[in-house]
């Protein structure tokens, strides 16, 4: 997961399909428009490098709720970004807060290695 996604422990539960980005492109023209789409057929949120956010969900609590973890793990990431990282939150953490709580998450954003979780192997 990213660097802001170990700071927080609900990410992944909260969205556990992950946060696409794009680089910087012209706000305002067809082609942030064109990309913003591609990236939605994957992801519910997209982040504009420099510009901002755009999310979609089921309602608009949800979006909201979407949105707003995102920039809470943003702001926690840049508030300590200067400090060592000692504790965070690893890939089998993860795993473990996806499983206890029943959500299908992106294996492809985990680095995992074979481990042992309550008597379970997982991949």
């Amino acid at each position: 997961m990213s660097d802001a996604s170990e700071l927080l422990s609900y990410d992944i539960v909260v969205s556990p399909d992950g946060v696409g980005i794009l680089p910087w492109l012209l706000c305002g023209t067809n082609s942030i428009g064109e990309a913003t789409a591609e990236k939605m057929k994957e992801f519910r949120l997209v982040i504009w490098s420099l510009h901002g956010i755009y999310g979609a969900g089921k309602n608009l609590d949800e979006t909201f709720g979407l949105v707003e973890t995102v920039e809470k793990a943003a702001q926690i990431y840049i508030l300590t970004a200067h400090l060592p990282r000692l504790n965070t939150i690893k890939d089998e953490d993860m795993v473990e807060l996806a499983e206890y709580f029943g959500v299908k998450y992106r294996r492809d954003f985990l680095d995992l290695k074979k481990y042992f979780l309550a008597d379970k192997v997982l991949y």
